[in-house]
């Protein structure tokens, strides 16, 4: 277990120090930094957290640091206090061509007394996509994630690859296949309008909400635009996701991501977003857009690591019409049945994973115990 050395801790844990810090959890491949009032740091590597500091940390340096990496305004304690959560951006220069990025979430909690504290997650962010080919991806995945149109969904948990994920696959699209792209994120994570990327057509990307107001208002901007690939970063309240249904059914390829466990959860989680009396209407839209959905998960790798199993389903045209006949209390299960007809199970990742010495039998064990309970 290594600990960020001692020496390079002072009193208090200023912006310069904890940029110090940062740079060094990026050394360690640390995929977050966790802050907690008056505890030591925590960084999560390959998925295990584990203690980087004996120096306690209290809940004023933590509002100073949200202030210095998010805000910059004085205003991220009275926020916090008032019951507003804090996302940001930040990023910490290497050395003279490179920068360590960060997500930030800053959030009010119970400090371990009877008062209120903050704590803050900082999540690392690549620079630049990875190249596609170095995910690994599954043929059958990459024969039918780049459609001309309709909806491409990546699921998971936090910290799944999702947008590593669809980020690599706008790499690919930018690099070879001469479309206008737009992404709506908050915040923007991986660069693509990096110099390292040779764009073959226009790159957009927005922040919300420092470049436009919010989610809702992404589809009417996109479309203004003459977008050709949008990608939405956020896809959870009902406006949104109405229109961003709406704009794959009109000729867009449109890219998100959702939190669910498996791609037969992933249409009903969908539609249940929104009240009962439109859920018909919301189903029919969404089926005729839907083109794949990828599930990921990052699993321990034999060795070190992780190494990240698929569930997949290609939405074909014959595909779409049976499910648009299928009733709403149904859907999961029957793309659950057809995920194992013609599509990848979670599971037969799993096995081709452990029989390949990538993942350990205990791992590969919990995955077929859940692929077992939602059958």
């Amino acid at each position: 277990m290594t600990l960020y050395p001692e020496e390079n801790l002072g009193v208090p844990w200023d912006i310069e120090r904890f940029d110090g810090f940062l740079k060094w959890a990026t050394t360690q491949k640390a995929s977050d930094v966790a802050l907690e009032p008056n505890k030591g740091i925590w960084t999560r590597v390959h998925g295990t957290w584990r203690p980087a500091s004996h120096r306690k940390i209290t809940s004023h340096e933590i509002g100073l640091l949200l202030d210095a990496t998010t805000t910059k305004n004085g205003t991220a304690i009275a926020r916090t206090d008032a019951g507003y959560d804090i996302d940001g951006a930040y990023q910490v220069k290497v050395d003279r061509f490179r920068y360590a990025r960060f997500r930030v979430n800053g959030t009010a909690c119970r400090d371990g007394s009877s008062s209120s504290g903050i704590s803050i997650i900082y999540r690392t962010i690549p620079s630049v996509p990875l190249h596609i080919d170095e995910l690994s991806l599954e043929p059958a995945i990459t024969e039918n994630i780049f459609p001309h149109n309709g909806l491409i969904l990546a699921t998971g948990v936090m910290g799944s690859g999702k947008s590593t994920l669809l980020a690599s696959v706008l790499r690919f699209i930018a690099e070879n296949h001469a479309r206008h792209i737009m992404t709506y994120e908050s915040p923007i994570e991986f660069d693509l309008t990096s110099d390292e990327i040779k764009h073959t057509g226009p790159c957009t990307q927005i922040q919300i909400p420092d470049h436009l107001h919010d989610f809702v208002s992404a589809p009417r901007n996109s479309a203004r635009r003459a977008a050709d690939v949008v990608m939405y970063g956020e896809s959870r309240d009902q406006e949104t996701l109405r229109s961003m249904i709406e704009e794959a059914e009109i000729g867009v390829a449109v890219y998100s991501t959702v939190h669910t466990r498996s791609v037969a959860e992933t249409l009903p989680r969908i539609i249940n977003v929104f009240p009962s009396a439109l859920q018909n209407q919301v189903a029919s839209s969404l089926i005729s857009s839907i083109r794949l959905i990828v599930h990921q998960r990052l699993l321990p790798k034999t060795g070190g690591g992780r190494v990240a199993v698929r569930e997949f389903l290609s939405f074909d045209a014959n595909l779409r019409s049976r499910l648009i006949k299928v009733p709403l209390q149904d859907i999961g299960q029957t793309v659950q049945s057809i995920v194992e007809e013609q599509g990848q199970p979670l599971i037969e990742a799993a096995e081709r994973a452990f029989r390949g010495g990538e993942i350990a039998e205990v791992d590969k064990d919990v995955i077929f115990k859940e692929f077992s309970q939602a059958r």
